[in-house]
């Protein structure tokens, strides 16, 4: 198999070689679910710290 592996991580591709492809989907929406969670968190951490600024 010579493609790159999954989402560039190269221990990832080895594994992804022989993982079915809904192992893979699954894989892939875990990853975005955690970024998706950093993100929501990140964002609502600085509206609180924004609002709080305001108040002062």
């Amino acid at each position: 198999m010579g493609r790159p592996g999954l989402l560039g991580f190269p221990g990832v591709g080895e594994v992804g070689g022989r993982l079915p492809v809904w192992g893979e989907v699954l894989l892939a929406a875990a990853a975005l679910l955690v970024v998706v969670f950093t993100v929501v968190r990140r964002v609502r951490m600085a509206r609180r710290a924004g609002r709080g600024r305001r108040r002062r």
